[in-house]
Order: C-alpha cells, then structure tokens, then sequence
C-alpha cells in the first residue's frame, strides 16, 4: 500500500524529476534511489525508477524495482504491463507473457496490455502457456495435459456468434458468466481449459484465456461490431486457434459445452473419438426444448439440426445439465416419447438464478439509452422473434393506447430481429399508435442496458416457451417488476417475485398492465417486496456448483452403443425431420473414424482413405447375415473396396455419379460388425459451398443388416433405394 509521501527531501526528488524529463536517465536513477534510501516505501518512486532503470537497458534493475512496488500494488494493471516490458528486455519471452496475461486478468480492458499479448501471440509464442498449465506434447504430437479435476468448456458457437454479433444474446450470456467466474481466482477447480471445436479436422483446439477475456470484456463496453479493437479480438482469436495444436484429452476430463453445439458438423463423431482415446466425460446445458416444444416458432433448419443434436444426447453425454426443473420434465419426457431405447444419462439443475455483474463503470452510454434519460417507459428485453410472440404484446399495448392515450408511456423493446420478425415490424408501421408509442432497439451493451433497466417503470416479458428467462432474473436483481406469462422456466425464473398471467391470456395481461400504471403506489409497493424478499446468487456461486457437479461424478463409463434390430434401414443422410427418432440416433453412430465428410441430404462422403462403419447387432454368434448397402459415385466414377469384418473383400467399379447397391453375406461374430469402405481420391462432389476445394471418396447412401433368409427385409431395402417415399415426422 502507498504511504502519505514526506516532504522532507522534496528538492531531491524534484531533481529527479527534472533530470528524468530531460532524458537523463542514469542521473535520475541516481537521484530516485537516493530518495527511497529515505522513503523506502514510496511505491511511485520506486516505479519511477524501474522505468529509469529500464531507458538504460537494465533489464534487471528494473524488474526488481516494478516487483518491490507490486508488493504494495497486487492489482495495478499497468504496473504488470511495466514488468512485463521489463521481463521482454531481458529476453525471457513466456515470462513477459505471463505478465502481460495477470495484467489482463486485473483489467481485461488494458489496450496497453493487449497489445502486448496479440504481438507476442502472432510471434508465435506457445498458445497454452496462458491456460496456465504445464506444456507436454502426447505422442501424435497434439498438446496433452494432466490433472486431477481437468475441465475443458467449449466455446465454439460462442466465437462463432462473436464473428458476427458483439453483443450477446440468452444463451450466450450464460457462457459469458459461468466461464468468467469459474476462470476467478481462487476457483475451486484443478485446471480449467478454454476449447474450440474445428471442425475440418474434427478436433478441439485450446483458445488462450486472455483471448477470451478480451471479447469479454469489449462486448460488455460497447456493441458496435466493426470496432478496430473488436474486429482485431476477433481475428486474434481465429488466428490463436489456427496456431494452436490439437487438444489430446487426458484421462477423465470434462468436455462442457454450455452453448449451442448443434449447429456444428459432425460434433457428436468427433466426440466419439476423442472418446476413444481417453476416459473423456462429457456434458452440456440443455438450455430448452423449444425447438421440440414450439418448432412453429423455430427456423425449420434449427428444428433440423436440434432433432439430430437431440436424439444423440444419449449415447454421447455422460451428463445432461438443465437450466431449471422445467427443462428438466421437458428433457425426460421427450426423451421417453420420442427416444425409447436409447440411453439416458443423469440429469443435473444447474439454476440460472444469478444477478447480473455490474456493468464497466467507464463504459459510454448508448445514445438512444441517453436520450430516454427522464421520460418515462417500459422495457421489454428479448430477440424480435415468433417465439417471444410481441404481437401479442403489441396488440395489449395497442388497447391500453387506444383506451387512454394521454397514460399510456413509451415501451421500448431491446433485441435483434429474429425468425419471422416480419410481421411484428408490419404492425409497428401500420398501427400510427405504435409507431409513436413503441421503440426498438438493437445491439445494446451491457452498460448501456443495466441503464435502461434502471430507468424503467417496471419490465415484461413475453414467450410461447423458455427454459429460463435471463431477463426476468436480471430485471428482478436489479429491483425492478416484471410481468410474465406463467409457463415453462419463467415460473422459476420469477422468483415467487414476478407478476405471472395466464399464457396468451390478454385480459389477465392487462390487468397486471392496468394496475401497475394507473393504481398509484403499486410501483413502488412491488418493488419493496422485491427488494425485502429476492435472493439470488452470484454467478460465481453458479460456476462452483458446476464444478462442485462435475467433481463429484462418478468416472467415465463406457456407454454401450444401442443395438438396431436387424431389417432396419438406415439412411446416412440428413432428412428433414421434425422430430428426433432412434433411427436418426442410431444412423449417425454407425460412422467411425476421420474418413468422413459431414452428411448431406442424399447420404455421406467418405474422405479418400478407409472409412468405417461399425454397426451394433445382437444376433447370436453364427446367424448367417446379409450386408445391404447403397454407395453413390461421384461425378468422375471412381473404385470401392468393401471389407466386412474379416470377410472376402468386394471390390467395385462405380460409373460416374451412378448408385449401386453391394450385398455382403456374412455370419454374425460378436455383437457389431466392423465394414471398412476404402476409396480414393476422385475429386470433389456435393453441393456444399467448400465442394471445389473437398475431395472425396464414395458417397454412402444407406445400410441395412438383416438375416440371410429375410426376404421381405431385401425386399423392402431395394424397393426404398428405388422407390420415393414420403418422410414421416
């Protein structure tokens, strides 16, 4: 700590500082030492002097005078960015990052320690010094890392959303705060790690921490996203994980993901085998089922490739997390519907009941935010969007406008537009009432948010389904009152504090409306309640109960692969469904291996080399078998070779984007067949955006294992192949 500087001497430190300003920087070097021979805890001075010592080249010196001060200044930012230039001119590169990393861990928002960092990474410093673990390079030369409680939290659509958002929605927000706090000092965790998932090389990658501090801390300050300092994070970070080698799991780690893994290609063959090399355990938060519950109110693309996701669930995860009990009897009860037969792993609550952080204190307010400063207005935070229904909002809001027009205030909705945000738009623009009373904003920092919280008379919101509802809770910290529909994970996410009204029910909504701006009082009555009964957590509170979950797991067990019944066809390919169903679980866990491109619509390409499906069955030992499986050519023809188990191998000349249908009899052996497909190189194919750069080797169709003598089973499998059938949802 500094102490109350004595005048005594003061014509010596003057000096000092003269001859400092005049470059003279042995001189005031002198000149500062003499003063603290004095006053030997004057931890300006002694900075002072480090930076003289530093202008001579003494590296040295100066490193010890920055590290005496840091003594009495554990948390000055700059002071750690001064040792680290200290550290870079003696030559000792890691250790200067390492300085420049606690610099940002005190102040994430440190330009000067940025810098710092982004030069020495694009120098080509080791990526994983700053996870602050051990390096050690495993045997197929990706980084592998030892410890007890070994935590590896994937941020791959969160860097996805970044690349074009800086402002974060719901389920980005989670991820913000649980990885922030659980990256806290002091955590009670063995080693945390920061992932992304390629998915070219169907591999995760380690993402420096001080990365992710960085686009932390700049999408808390500001949401404009072609920001120099934005756009630079966000390029560090594509750039670091370019570098970074590939992540070989220890041994009973955990792989989280708490964001949106869905919409990553082939996630679920990648995680099989990373699995098949480690004791790797695996979870993620299933934030809802919305898109299972409500999919009218869904992307039908989202609807898609949630299904895949969600059918994998079981044979994949070790641990389910949820957000909050209702998600919880969503969980079970579309698994039980939908999935039978399949694995269910345990479930664990992990509540979001936490309080927001408290915003930067230096962060510049929006204008549109500064510009509702003393008017009044009610606010209603969510993505502009068929599920979060603000017609239904807008059209209450109209009546309470047509019914008293001089009473009603200003509603300010805050959120991007989303899926069929059109017609809300529509009636904002034909509706003269709204076009006064409502406005709409989009991209507001986090800053700039708690303020509008701040200054608003009271909060709602509104959803066809939630499996929280982050702005109830957030509204609720920050003791405001908020109105919401009585359904889903708003109930909990209420508190027992919300004013709840009958889904889609617009008198009871009214009502609550009413009686908040007109009975004079009511305001300020809900919110004492609010204030005398919340009690919410911190998000580190949040963080350690994930942790405290993942700790006390019992050790990784191997899920036994679902057995499809002989005579089922399984088609490779990506169909549009609306539901999940076992066959879909089933056909994404019959490829193995690294030999494969993501599945199309029409089945899946094999990458040139050997590809594998492995095929689970329970036929006893002998059964005599019949191998159905339909291949597609690409546009230059190409060679098949096709091996089941330890049979015959079959080899195959295919024409030109032509189909063939191979049979292979086989006696059964053990409980699942091993088929390698072998094929090289033939060019690219496929109708993806990549597809002049991708080669591939033969595109599979479908399998189909059956009983030798089941010939209604052939029978139905060729006709498929020929036939076209309908898709059954």
């Amino acid at each position: 700590m500094d102490q109350p500087r004595p005048r005594g001497g003061a014509d010596l430190l003057a000096e000092a500082d003269r001859q400092r300003d005049a470059g003279a920087w042995d001189t005031a070097a002198r000149g500062y030492a003499s003063w603290l021979a004095l006053h030997p805890q004057d931890a300006a001075i002694t900075i002072q002097l480090g930076h003289c010592l530093r202008e001579t080249g003494d590296a040295a010196g100066a490193l010890a005078a920055y590290r005496r001060a840091a003594r009495w200044r554990p948390q000055d930012a700059d002071l750690q960015v001064h040792i680290g230039h200290a550290l870079k001119l003696g030559g000792d590169v890691p250790a200067a990052r390492a300085a420049y990393s606690r610099a940002l861990e005190i102040d994430a928002g440190s330009d000067a320690a940025w810098r710092e960092f982004a030069a020495l990474l694009g120098q080509g410093a080791d990526p994983v010094m700053a996870l602050g673990a051990d390096p050690a390079l495993a045997p197929d030369g990706g980084l592998s890392l030892a410890g007890e409680l070994c935590v590896a939290f994937d941020l791959s659509d969160l860097l996805s959303w970044f690349a074009t958002s800086r402002v974060p929605s719901g389920i980005q927000r989670v991820q913000i705060e649980l990885v922030s706090a659980a990256l806290r000092p002091g955590a009670p965790a063995g080693r945390l790690l920061l992932v992304a998932f390629n998915a070219g090389t169907g591999t995760w990658r380690p993402l420096p921490r001080e990365i992710f501090a960085r686009l932390t801390s700049l999408c808390r300050a500001g949401g404009e996203a072609e920001d120099p300092s934005w756009r630079e994070a966000v390029a560090a970070a594509g750039a670091a994980l370019a570098a970074s080698p590939d992540l070989a799991f220890p041994g009973d780690a955990w792989l989280v993901n708490l964001g949106t893994s869905w919409g990553l290609a082939d996630y679920h063959l990648a995680l099989r085998a990373a699995k098949t090399h480690a004791a790797l355990r695996y979870t993620t938060l299933v934030h809802d089922c919305g898109p299972l519950v409500v999919p009218e109110h869904c992307a039908p693309e989202q609807v898609t490739d949630f299904s895949r996701w969600f059918a994998g669930l079981g044979p994949h995860a070790d641990l389910l997390l949820t957000g909050s009990e209702a998600t919880t009897g969503d969980l079970a009860r579309l698994q039980a519907l939908l999935l039978p037969g399949l694995p269910r792993p345990p479930v664990a609550v992990l509540r979001l009941d936490a309080a927001p952080p408290r915003p930067p204190a230096a962060a510049a307010i929006h204008p549109s935010v500064a510009a509702l400063e003393g008017r009044p207005y009610v606010l209603f935070v969510a993505t502009l969007e068929s599920r979060k229904d603000h017609l239904f909002v807008l059209n209450a809001w109209l009546a309470l406008l047509r019914a008293q027009p001089d009473r009603v205030p200003l509603l300010v909705c805050v959120g991007r537009p989303g899926f069929q945000s059109g017609p809300i738009f529509a009636l904002l623009r034909a509706a003269p009432g709204l076009t006064e009373g409502v406005l709409v904003m989009s991209d507001i920092p986090d800053a700039s948010l708690a303020r509008l919280y701040a200054g608003a008379l009271f909060t709602l919101y509104n959803s066809h389904h939630e499996g929280w509802g982050l702005p109830v809770t957030e509204a609720l910290a920050l003791g405001k009152v908020v109105v919401a529909p009585a359904h889903s994970g708003l109930v909990e996410a209420g508190s027992g504090l919300a004013l709840h009204f009958a889904p889609q029910s617009e008198p009871e909504f009214l009502v609550h409306l009413e009686h908040l701006l007109f009975t004079p009082g009511a305001i300020a009555a809900a919110e004492a309640h609010i204030k005398a009964s919340l009690r919410l957590r911190s998000w580190a509170a949040v963080a350690d109960q994930l942790l405290g979950i993942l700790a006390a797991a019992p050790p990784a067990e191997a899920t036994p692969m679902p057995v499809a019944p002989l005579g089922l066809v399984q088609p490779l390919g990506i169909a549009p469904a609306m539901r999940p169903t076992p066959t879909m679980a089933l056909a994404d866990l019959l490829r193995a291996g690294p030999f494969w491109h993501p599945p199309e619509e029409f089945g899946c390409w094999t990458r040139p080399g050997r590809a594998h499906l492995r095929i689970a069955h329970d036929a006893p030992p002998g059964t005599a078998l019949r191998l159905l499986v339909t291949l597609r050519a690409p546009s230059a023809g190409g060679r098949v070779v096709l091996r089941a188990g330890r049979g015959d191998m079959l080899a195959l000349e295919l024409p030109p984007a032509g189909r063939i249908t191979a049979a292979i009899d086989l006696l059964a052996e053990g409980n699942g067949l091993d088929l390698t497909i072998e094929a090289s190189a033939t060019g690219a194919a496929g109708a993806t955006a990549d597809a002049a750069l991708r080669q591939v080797g033969v595109g599979v169709v479908s399998v189909m294992l059956c009983a030798r003598d089941d010939l209604a089973a052939r029978l139905e499998y060729l006709e498929r192949q020929r036939f076209a059938w309908p898709i059954h949802e």
